[in-house]
């Protein structure tokens, strides 16, 4: 028995839930899919997504008021009503028919599974330059990249967990803005001793940020982890890299630098050919900077 879980902000989810229920209705298991959506403000959006109401199987849950995607992830665990729970962001799309199959075949045979995430071949969504250089550059990593940093490689993007553990660990709900939730969840998963499972079911993400929210997201994210550096030691290489300079002493350069180059870095990053070296030093100067 499945749970289909989906948050959703200002982001148009009908189609991807349309394509899980036609994959289900092969699935010889009962199931549901939940959307909760965080009090978007786009008012053609909740109209389009609230039809996931109409559909078999499905539930749309509207909040009075904004809580922010930590909370919302636990307020989904607390919407489902099964023992086995499917978790998806709301701007991916399974990547090919048999997403759910492979799934359903893969339960039981460890409390958590992710299934990777892809992107486009070709940008055939048409993503902001910057957030698909980024996404092929840094997150769609092959199954033996997951394997070999199994806790590290944790995305809430596409996952399969057992309810009582999803329970056991829930969400620090201290994360109040984007970034880093699944960062602490998978350092949580490897402190209790808890198996991933890694298997090839990717998504494709298909984000709709322009480059200016991806960056305001990015920074947002920082400020996360910053605020939570002490148990994101070990799981954040920015946090590596910060410390090392901490140690050398040159913060405050790095710091100064960004300062004085913010302004071109950000041109570039918002040019059709961003550089994701000159994105690595903003994310690194932007930490550098924080008090």
């Amino acid at each position: 028995m499945l749970s289909i879980l989906i948050p959703t902000y200002n982001c148009l989810c009908l189609k991807l839930v349309e394509e899980l229920v036609r994959q289900a209705a092969s699935l010889k298991t009962d199931y549901e899919i939940v959307v909760v959506d965080d009090a978007s403000t786009g008012a053609s959006i909740v109209h389009e997504n609230s039809q996931i109401a109409t559909l078999p199987h499905c539930r749309f849950v509207r909040l009075d008021s904004n809580i922010g995607i930590s909370r919302m992830r636990n307020r989904l665990l607390q919407e489902a009503k099964y023992q086995w729970l499917l978790c998806l962001d709301a701007d991916v799309c399974p990547s090919d028919s048999d997403f759910l199959k492979r799934y359903a075949d893969a339960i039981g045979k460890a409390n958590v599974v992710c299934g990777g995430l892809l992107y486009r071949e070709g940008n055939g969504q048409n993503i902001n330059p910057l957030r698909y250089r980024y996404g092929i550059t840094c997150e769609a990593q092959t199954l033996d990249e997951r394997q070999a940093n199994p806790y590290q490689s944790f995305k809430t993007s596409n996952y399969l967990i057992n309810k009582e553990l999803a329970q056991k660990i829930a969400f620090d709900e201290s994360f109040v803005g984007y970034g880093h939730e699944d960062t602490l969840f998978g350092k949580m998963l490897q402190q209790l001793g808890e198996p991933i499972l890694h298997i090839q079911n990717p998504v494709y993400h298909d984000d709709t940020d322009t480059a200016a929210e991806f960056l305001a997201k990015t920074r947002r994210g920082i400020d996360n982890l910053r605020n939570h550096a002490t148990d994101l030691q070990g799981y954040s290489r920015l946090l590596l890299t910060y410390n090392k300079l901490k140690r050398l002493r040159i913060v405050w350069l790095v710091s100064l630098d960004y300062k004085l180059l913010r302004r071109p870095i950000e041109r570039n990053l918002l040019s059709a050919n961003p550089s994701m070296k000159l994105f690595g030093f903003y994310k690194l100067g932007y930490l550098c900077g924080l008090k």
